[in-house]
């Protein structure tokens, strides 16, 4: 029988019938608006991006020359096993090259993890006010998403182990977490697998460790070396998340690696999609990790930026809340999305948090030295203009 979707009624009620239930709720996931949509709109140019927590300083001089050298064999499909990267990897994290995956960012990994792990009565457990990916990839997946109390100084690690049971497979910790900042220490990581179900993975989303590694005095838990001493022990409950999407300066490229145990990184290749990062962005990540300046540069940018943020907006009464990333995340004591327009107006793209459950705050990132200043300004004139 033809079907005609001429009347829009008509094609919303076939659209219904198409999809399962667990897809037509689903909520896209929303990126940060462009520096180009914004200058289009209001017709300004010089437009100044920190909402996606992407690196000012940009990618590594040594990933710039490795992409142009490669770029006449495009025409040919990319390592799919990445090797090259992988070895790289393993021996610059102290792991074995079976104990490395790589993915098309750590957010394509996550992906893997759930598609792969976890069955349809089986769920997801997470703290409340973390990565929306987490819930978004258990909903494309139709699986129970358990969302556990939070603040934005961090998550209850006691109600995130009482919700654990014998359906639970992942238990998901941003840390750094994005989008409040907020780290798990050393004794939360160890008290989460200590009382973590036989048959479920502790996972550590650390997209940001290394701005984290410019706040040594801070307490915060090394994911590498967790699951490195969870895997010497034995322990194949772990696993490690990292991309070089943001202190390598590579969002674009769109890659990142997991660390675990070798049988269950065996069981996301089997969910995975052939030729998932390409040519570039593999010569691309294997340059970046050779330039660790680069890093330490990008790391102790970050540092400075959040503490700049942070001390102007205090001295004006505006809680900016501790951050080890580089964002971080501003109350502003009333709603965030009439701020968030001024502060477009002003030629400033931050990331309004309503969707996240937090309709008064703004996160906002790191820009570069020279665009500070500018940020900065603008976030006194809008969100502190009515509490100096």
């Amino acid at each position: 029988m033809r079907v005609r979707l001429d009347d829009p009624q008509r094609a919303a009620a076939w659209l219904a019938e198409l999809a399962p239930a667990h897809v037509r709720t689903l909520d896209a996931y929303q990126p940060g608006k462009p520096i180009e949509e914004l200058e289009r709109e209001l017709g300004i140019s010089g437009a100044i991006k920190v909402a996606s927590n992407e690196n000012p300083q940009g990618p590594s001089p040594r990933a710039l020359a490795a992409i142009q050298a490669a770029l006449p064999s495009i025409h040919l499909y990319p390592d799919a096993a990445a090797f090259r990267l992988r070895k790289a990897l393993a021996e610059r994290l102290g792991v074995a090259e079976h104990e490395v995956a790589v993915g098309a960012g750590s957010n394509d990994l996550l992906y893997q993890l759930v598609l792969a792990l976890v069955g349809p009565e089986q769920d997801i457990v997470t703290p409340a006010l973390g990565f929306l990916s987490y819930r978004l990839a258990a909903q494309v997946a139709g699986r129970t998403f358990v969302a556990t109390a939070a603040t934005p100084r961090g998550p209850d690690i006691e109600a995130l182990c009482a919700a654990m049971t014998p359906r639970t497979r992942l238990v998901i910790v941003g840390t750094p977490n994005n989008p409040t900042g907020a780290v798990l220490t050393r004794a939360d990581a160890d008290r989460v697998l200590a009382v973590l179900p036989e048959h479920a993975l502790l996972v550590l989303d650390e997209a940001y460790a290394e701005y984290a590694a410019a706040w040594p005095e801070v307490d915060h838990v090394d994911g590498l070396a967790f699951t490195r001493a969870a895997l010497a022990a034995g322990d194949p409950r772990v696993v490690l998340l990292r991309t070089f999407s943001k202190a390598y300066g590579l969002a674009a490229m769109r890659v990142g690696y997991a660390v675990a145990h070798g049988g269950v990184l065996d069981l996301l290749g089997r969910v995975v999609r052939t030729f998932h990062v390409g040519t570039l962005g593999q010569v691309a990540a294997l340059a970046a990790l050779d330039d660790g300046e680069h890093v330490l540069r990008s790391a102790a940018l970050g540092r400075r930026g959040l503490e700049r943020i942070g001390a102007e907006l205090a001295r004006r009464g505006v809680t900016v809340y501790p951050s080890l990333a580089n964002f971080c995340l501003v109350e502003a004591g009333r709603p965030s999305a009439p701020l968030y327009d001024r502060l477009l107006r002003r030629g400033v793209i931050v990331r309004p948090m309503g969707a996240w459950g937090l309709p008064t705050c703004l996160r906002v990132s790191i820009a570069g030295e020279a665009e500070l200043d500018r940020v900065i300004a603008a976030l006194i004139d809008v969100v502190a203009d009515d509490k100096a």
